[in-house]
């Protein structure tokens, strides 16, 4: 179980290291070709791969537990628990969460511009999954503010154009996931109105 210390993204986990990926993702796309379809790049794709490796590397730089973060603000039970402690005058509450999945896909585009003019927008297809073992959160005045030191098996595969890299992993979820200012789980009116 990785328990590496620093900002785990997207990029990072893909690569297997805080390290700047873009070497690794300008072998994918060359060896994907999918630059070489661009009609008027012709002889010179290959010099594109590295800035569009780039690109995709800065979109990339996402935390990787964000969808986790995500799925959670919509969950019943935690919703119901940041209600009843959103004025703050009793004890937090405590959600038992079972081992669950959850799954987030996502689509970014890379557009690549030759003489000022639009020569092609490539799309990236980005699978994320991850499976939680069962977990205690903390819910205090609306927020969530804790988490029990679950571990969680996280995958992720990208690809476009017959190109695909994937990796998995195992992390303690706090390293995914941080919750130290408190996470709104409910829309912000609630929170102004609680205030009044």
């Amino acid at each position: 179980m990785s328990d590496t210390g620093g900002h785990i993204t997207v990029v990072s986990h893909l690569s297997g290291s805080n390290e700047d990926a873009t070497h690794e993702l300008t072998k994918l796309i060359e060896t994907s070709g999918v630059l070489n379809e661009v009609p008027r790049l012709s002889m010179s794709a290959h010099l594109l791969s590295g800035p569009v490796a780039g690109a995709i590397a800065h979109t990339l730089e996402q935390n990787l537990g964000d969808p986790i973060l995500w799925a959670w603000q919509t969950h019943r039970a935690l919703t119901t628990a940041a209600k009843a402690t959103l004025t703050g005058a009793g004890p937090p509450e405590y959600v038992s969460l079972a081992s669950h999945k959850i799954t987030s896909v996502h689509h970014p585009q890379v557009e690549l511009i030759v003489d000022e003019t639009p020569a092609m927008t490539i799309t990236f297809d980005l699978n994320l999954l991850f499976r939680l073992e069962a977990l205690l959160l903390t819910v205090q005045r609306g927020y969530l503010i804790g988490l029990s030191p679950a571990g969680c098996h996280a995958e992720a595969t990208f690809g476009a154009h017959g190109m695909e890299v994937s990796r998995s992993e195992d992390y303690r979820l706090p390293k995914l996931v941080e919750v130290r200012n408190g996470l709104p789980l409910l829309p912000a009116a609630a929170y102004a109105i609680a205030t009044q």
